[in-house]
C-alpha cells in the first residue's frame, strides 16, 4: 500500500535547510513501495496597489513631487520593511516610481535577508514608468520583459496617465519544483490633473484595449510548462461593460478568478473598502486581513491559469485574504491621522490580495 502522507514545507526553509536535510538529492517523501512523492511548498504571494506616486517627478526631467501622495517617501520604506519581515515571497506593486523603487526594493530584501527586485517599463519620452515593481526572496527570477501599453489617454493636459506608462510586467518565477509566469499590470486609471474640471476620452475603451495589448504579451512570453498568473489594478468592476474584455482573456489564456473561486464575500480593494467596510477582529495585534463585507469596488484581480497536463508543477490555493496595512497612528477606523489629510494612517490606498499557494512537482 503506497503511503499517501502529504509533506508541506516553505519555499524559504526548503532553501536554508538544503535539500539533503528534507531527505537526498530531491525534496520528496518516499512511500513504503519505495516510490518518491514530491513534497508540496508553501508560497506567500501579495497584490497590492502601493499608493506611492509621487507626482510629476520624472515627466519632462521635471523634479517636482507636485500632487504626490501624501508621505510617500517614509511609507515607501515602512511598506519594503512590512513585506520583508512579513514573510512574503512574492510581491507585484502597483504606483511605486523613481527613487522609491529603490527604497521599497532595498527595504524589503534586508528585512527578508535576501531578494531580488523587478521594474517595470521605464520611464521614456518624457513619461514616468508604469509604476510596477515585483519583490521575490525564496525564489529566483529567470527571465523577464516589459510592455508599455500603445492605448493610452492624448489628452495630456487633462489626464495623469498620459504622462504615465501603463504597461505590463513579466518575469518568470522559479520556484523549486516549478516556475510561474508573473505577469503584473495596472490599467488605465481616468484621473485628471489637478487643474482639470473634466475629460472626453473614452477611458473605458482605452481599458479594454490595454487588456488586449496584455493578452497578446502573455501569448508572447508564457510557457506552456509554466504556470501563469495575472496580477494588477484594471480599473474594471466586474458588472462593467469592459469587463467583458478580461472575461475574454481569462477564457483565452486559460485563467480563473482567485478571489471568485476561493475568496468569500464581495471582496472589494478600492479605499472605501478601508475605511467604511474593514471592521477588524480585535484579537488580531495589530488587525491586518479585512473580514467579509460589501465595502469597496473590486478592482484588483489575482488571475491563475487553470491546471493542464503540460504544467510542470501544481499551483494550488491554500487562502486568500484581503490585506491591510495598517499603520497604528490612529484607530483603524481612521484613513487619516489629520483632518487636513497629510498623514496616512495606512501605509496603501488599496486592499492587497494576500494568497497562501501550494506548490508541487508533476
Amino acid at each position: 500500500m503506497t503511503d499517501s502522507t502529504e509533506t508541506t514545507v516553505t519555499r524559504r526553509t526548503a532553501l536554508k535547510a538544503g535539500a539533503g536535510a528534507l531527505g537526498g538529492g530531491a525534496i520528496g517523501i518516499a512511500g513504503s513501495n519505495g516510490t518518491v512523492r514530491a513534497a508540496s511548498e508553501s508560497c506567500q504571494f501579495l497584490w497590492v496597489n502601493s499608493w506611492l506616486t509621487d507626482g510629476i517627478e520624472g515627466v519632462l526631467g521635471l523634479p517636482s513631487d507636485v500632487a504626490a501622495k501624501p508621505a510617500y517617501q517614509q511609507r515607501a520604506e515602512e511598506l519594503g520593511t512590512r513585506l520583508g519581515e512579513d514573510g512574503y515571497d512574492i510581491v507585484g506593486l502597483a504606483e511605486v516610481f523613481n527613487d522609491e523603487q529603490d527604497t521599497v526594493a532595498d527595504n524589503y530584501i534586508a528585512a527578508a535577508g535576501s531578494g531580488e527586485s523587478v521594474p517595470g517599463p521605464e520611464a521614456d519620452g518624457g513619461e514616468k514608468g508604469a509604476g510596477l515593481l515585483d519583490l521575490v526572496s525564496g525564489a529566483s527570477v529567470t527571465d523577464q520583459a516589459t510592455l508599455e501599453y500603445a492605448a493610452e489617454p492624448s489628452d495630456n493636459l487633462t489626464y495623469v496617465d498620459a504622462h504615465v506608462g501603463k504597461g505590463v510586467n513579466y518575469a518568470e518565477v522559479d520556484l523549486g519544483p516549478g516556475k510561474i509566469d508573473l505577469f503584473s499590470t495596472h490599467l488605465v486609471t481616468g484621473s485628471l490633473l489637478p487643474w482639470a474640471d473634466s475629460g472626453d476620452e473614452d477611458i473605458p475603451a482605452l481599458r479594454e484595449d490595454q487588456v488586449d495589448e496584455l493578452g497578446d504579451f502573455i501569448s508572447e512570453q508564457a510557457s506552456d510548462e509554466n504556470v501563469t498568473v495575472v496580477a494588477g489594478d484594471f480599473n474594471i468592476e466586474p458588472t462593467e461593460d469592459a469587463f467583458d474584455a478580461v472575461a475574454d482573456l481569462k477564457s483565452t489564456v486559460g485563467l480563473y478568478d482567485a478571489w471568485e473561486t476561493h475568496g468569500t464575500g464581495h471582496g472589494g480593494t478600492q479605499d472605501s473598502a478601508i475605511f467604511n467596510g474593514c471592521d477588524f477582529q480585535p484579537s488580531e495585534a495589530p488587525p491586518a486581513y479585512c473580514p467579509n463585507d460589501d465595502a469597496g469596488d473590486r478592482i484588483d484581480y489575482v488571475f491563475i491559469e487553470e491546471a493542464t497536463s503540460a504544467h510542470a508543477m501544481s499551483l494550488t490555493i491554500d487562502d486568500i485574504r484581503r490585506r491591510v496595512f495598517w499603520r497604528e497612528l490612529a484607530p483603524p477606523e481612521q484613513f487619516y491621522v489629520d483632518d487636513d489629510e497629510t498623514e496616512p494612517n495606512y501605509l496603501t490606498d488599496h486592499v492587497g490580495l494576500d494568497l497562501s499557494l501550494s506548490v508541487a512537482a508533476d
